[in-house]
């Protein structure tokens, strides 16, 4: 028996027809509407796209303004990415600006952003030697596409430091071993209290201000000194800032050439710095017989640092001789023994983990002037080496003469130093000559001779 299906095929065909002349339509009118009528539609008041103002702007009218305005920026842009203190002009053909996606996306009445893509960033960073490796490059993307969608002529920059990719692994970042450290009850003390002190991400942190507000007073100034500097040496391995640090008039025996860091509270001398790192690190004490050890743990930062000391100098002191009546010939003693001048220069190199140097900076030039050597000689020695005296001539006389001209100022120029243990110098700003001349110490006066003694 034959079953009719004509009937059915009529049916289908309809609505096939019904779907098309829908679909059809609806396509052909959001065309016709985008072609005809928006084109001739305007914005209304306070429409924004990016920071260009298009109120009462037909679309075409908008398009035509931001084409002129993107072409403006592309020609005159000052973008600047700042990689390791090196400046990377941006190249302004990485920036995509989708105009035409913009305007279809605003909001009527609102600010809308510019729609900004950054296409081939890595291999242009690879170019300017930058490890991408090291990178977070999405959204490095993003804060760069940020700056470009506001058109602004006038130079920004970018810190491509800040988009290092960061470990979520805590890990020893540098330690040191301070060996014959006299462990005084005030260094003692301030390990005791303070096993771990914790450095905040972004944030300085100030030795004085730490103390100051732990309420801790147990410790004196040559130990604040002392706990000062093995903290500085311990965060030169790192990439923290140092912001305040000064040096004393004389090295302690327990600090190494180049990481003393002195402390003064009365004349408000600190020692701070500061940690860029969105993270937090830690600062350990720990003592183990005559050795303080510390370390610093965090997150892993993405390059080593390594720190040298260079172009180390010793300046050798001048004797000073003075002369006495009750001592015998030949004999010597011996009232300061003198200590050589230094000088050092402190540099911090970054690589990447594959060793290639990434850039090197002088943090600092630590410069400590001689210590003079002062010796006391018998008379009859200075006597015997004088030539004889020409008629009329007090041999007496004489003498006071050169031993005055050995004790004057001008004999001892710029090589005079201070005894005042205060003098410092802040980071970076030790100079020689300037330290020379400040510290020039005033000859001893007759009374404090012991050729004031004589009869």
């Amino acid at each position: 028996m034959m079953i009719k299906t004509l009937p059915f095929t009529k049916l289908s065909v309809f609505f096939v027809l019904c779907s098309i002349y829908m679909f059809g339509f609806a396509h052909i009118g959001a065309f016709a509407y985008d072609h005809f009528i928006s084109s001739t539609q305007s914005f209304s008041e306070g429409t924004k796209i990016g920071n260009i103002d298009v109120s009462h702007l037909s679309y075409q009218e908008a398009e035509d303004k931001l084409k002129v305005k993107v072409e403006g920026w592309k020609e005159n842009q000052s973008l600047v990415l700042s990689y390791m203190e090196n400046q990377i002009p941006m190249d302004p053909s990485l920036v995509d600006i989708d105009i035409h996606s913009s305007i279809n996306s605003t909001i009527q009445g609102n600010p809308s952003p510019l729609l900004v893509s950054i296409q081939g960033l890595d291999s242009f960073l690879a170019s300017k030697e930058v490890d991408v490796s090291l990178i977070d490059l999405d959204s490095l993307r993003q804060e760069i596409a940020h700056h470009a969608e506001k058109l602004v002529m006038t130079e920004e920059i970018v810190i491509v430091n800040d988009f290092f990719i960061q470990s979520n692994s805590v890990e020893t970042i540098s330690e040191i071993n301070m060996e014959g450290v006299t462990m005084t009850p005030g260094i003692q003390s301030f390990v005791d209290t303070f096993p771990e002190i914790e450095i905040g991400g972004t944030s300085p942190f100030s030795l004085l201000e730490f103390i100051e507000n732990k309420a801790f007073s147990g410790a004196s100034q040559q130990d604040l000194s002392t706990i000062a500097s093995s903290i500085y040496e311990l965060v030169l391995r790192t990439n923290f800032e140092v912001i305040e640090r000064h040096r004393g008039r004389e090295l302690p025996d327990n600090i190494e050439l180049g990481f003393e860091a002195f402390v003064n509270q009365e004349q408000g001398q600190d020692f701070s710095f500061l940690n860029p790192n969105d993270a937090s690190y830690i600062v350990s004490f720990h003592r183990q017989g005559d050795s303080l050890f510390l370390t610093l743990s965090g997150v892993e930062i993405p390059y080593e640092i390594i720190v040298e000391r260079r172009n180390e100098e010793t300046f050798k002191p001048k004797v000073i001789k003075q002369y006495s009546p009750y001592l015998n010939s030949d004999e010597v003693k011996v009232t300061e023994a003198g200590r050589n001048g230094m000088k050092i220069e402190v540099w911090r190199s970054f690589e990447t983990k594959n060793g290639e140097l990434l850039k090197e900076e002088k943090v600092s030039e630590d410069f400590y002037l001689p210590i003079f050597k002062e010796e006391i000689h018998s008379m009859q020695d200075y006597v015997s080496q004088q030539p004889v005296s020409s008629p009329g001539t007090n041999r007496t006389d004489s003498l006071n003469e050169e031993v005055n001209s050995r004790e004057s100022p001008e004999s001892q120029g710029n090589d005079s130093h201070s005894d005042n243990n205060g003098t410092s110098d802040p980071i970076g700003g030790d100079d020689p000559s300037a330290n020379e001349n400040s510290n020039d110490e005033s000859s001893p006066s007759e009374e404090d001779s012991p050729l004031a003694n004589m009869k």
